[in-house]
C-alpha cells in the first residue's frame, strides 16, 4: 500500500494555484503519458488565458461626447464621415494622435476619428474634458493612422470604400486651430489660449454634466408616465362609473 501511495504522488505533480487569474497550473509537466505535442497544448491554452485576462484589463471606462460630433474615416475633416454621434453617447477611445488633435473611437459597431476636444471622461464624479487631462492620464495609447491598414480593417465593403485608392496617398493636414501639447504637467484649458473651433461646431463646454442631463432626461420621463397612469386610471373610473348606472 505504501508503495501504491508513493507511485500514486510521484505522478500527480504539486500546483500551483493562481486565484486572481481563475486557473493553476503543474510545476512541471508530467514525463510520463503525455506526449510533446500534449505539452505544448497545455502551455498555449496557459498563454492565451493570460493573454485574455491582459487584454480585459486594459479596456478602460468609457468615454463620452460632449456634443453631436462627426466620426470620420481618417484624423483630417477631408475624409468621409462614417456618422454623427449624438451628444452624450458612451464610446471607447482607442488612441489618440501625438498632438492629441484627433482620438480613434469606437462607438457601437462602428469605428473612426473624433476631435479629442468633444471627449470627455467620467473622473471621480466629475466629466472632465480628454484634452485637460491627456491620453496618458486615462492609459490611451498614441497611435499613428495608416489608411491602407484602417480601412483594411475596419471598412472593407462601406460604399467608400470604393475609393480607398484616393485616401491611400491622402496627405493628413496639420489640424487649423490646434495645437500639441507642451511638456510637463498641464492645466486645464491649456488648448483653449489659441483654439480655433472646428467649423460648424459650437465651443466645447468648459463644464459638461451628462449624469445631470440623463437624470433630467429620465425625470422627465417618468412625470410623462405618471400623467399617463393617471389618465388612464380617470378613464377606467368614467367607465366604471358609467357601468354602474347601468
Amino acid at each position: 500500500m505504501r508503495l501504491r501511495h508513493l507511485h500514486a504522488c510521484r505522478r500527480r505533480p504539486p500546483v500551483i494555484s493562481l486565484p486572481r487569474l481563475g486557473f493553476s497550473w503543474p510545476r512541471r509537466f508530467p514525463q510520463h503519458g503525455a506526449s510533446t505535442e500534449m505539452r505544448l497544448r497545455r502551455l498555449f491554452a496557459v498563454a492565451a488565458a493570460v493573454a485574455t485576462l491582459g487584454v480585459a484589463a486594459a479596456h478602460a471606462e468609457p468615454g463620452y461626447s460632449t456634443a453631436n460630433v462627426n466620426m470620420r474615416t481618417g484624423p483630417d475633416i477631408d475624409f468621409p464621415s462614417v456618422g454623427v454621434i449624438p451628444e452624450g453617447e458612451p464610446l471607447y477611445i482607442e488612441g489618440c494622435l501625438r498632438d492629441e488633435s484627433w482620438c480613434d473611437v469606437r462607438w457601437g459597431p462602428e469605428r473612426g476619428w473624433v476631435f479629442s476636444e468633444y471627449l470627455a471622461f467620467d473622473y471621480r464624479g466629475e466629466m472632465v474634458l480628454l484634452p485637460d487631462y491627456g491620453p496618458a492620464f486615462f492609459r490611451i495609447p498614441i497611435v499613428t493612422f495608416v489608411a491602407a491598414d484602417y480601412w483594411g480593417r475596419y471598412y472593407v465593403g462601406r460604399p467608400w470604400y470604393r475609393d480607398r485608392a484616393h485616401w491611400y496617398g491622402y496627405r493628413i493636414r496639420p489640424r487649423v486651430g490646434w495645437y500639441a501639447p507642451p511638456p510637463g504637467p498641464r492645466h486645464r484649458g491649456w488648448w483653449r489660449s489659441r483654439y480655433v473651433v472646428p467649423r460648424g461646431m459650437r465651443p466645447p463646454p468648459e463644464r459638461w454634466q451628462r449624469a445631470i442631463r440623463h437624470e433630467r432626461h429620465e425625470e422627465r420621463y417618468e412625470r410623462r408616465e405618471e400623467r399617463r397612469d393617471d389618465r388612464r386610471d380617470r378613464r377606467h373610473d368614467r367607465r366604471d362609473e358609467h357601468h354602474g348606472r347601468h
